[in-house]
């Protein structure tokens, strides 16, 4: 007899605590982040940031507006992401940032480390030539 009361019972699939989604919008790639980003996360952010940034679009945007939870993973993550970008020549831009988001960005002096603009419209009017 199992001593797992867990074992064989049908436990719904725990949803990943970080959702992406990337979107075309013009030229530029929006990279959609929702719930939390930190150490147990980050891959799958990296993964979608990566894989957005390696299309090469006119503007990579990471909409951060729905982040609940982000922690220095989550921003040494932008911070290596804004560094590829800037090396691939991929204009990077951060979307409507959280409270979350500011916190992080404001206590550890990053905010200026990024181009922040409140709506993908003004990212994307930012960029254009």
């Amino acid at each position: 007899m199992s001593s797992n009361p867990a074992e064989g019972a049908d436990l719904p699939m725990l949803a990943p605590e970080l959702k992406t989604d990337t979107v075309r919008v013009g030229d530029a790639l929006v990279c959609v982040l929702s719930g939390d980003l930190y150490v147990g996360t980050r891959d799958i952010g990296d993964h979608a940031l990566r894989a957005a940034l390696d299309r090469r679009p006119a503007l990579l945007a990471v909409d951060l507006n729905a982040v609940e939870l982000f922690t220095g993973e989550g921003l040494n993550l932008l911070l290596g992401l804004r560094d590829t970008a800037h090396a691939r020549g991929v204009p990077l831009a951060l979307v409507s940032p959280s409270e979350a988001v500011r916190h992080v960005l404001d206590v550890t002096g990053a905010t200026g480390s990024f181009t922040v603009h409140p709506t993908v419209a003004e990212a994307t009017a930012w960029h254009t030539p």
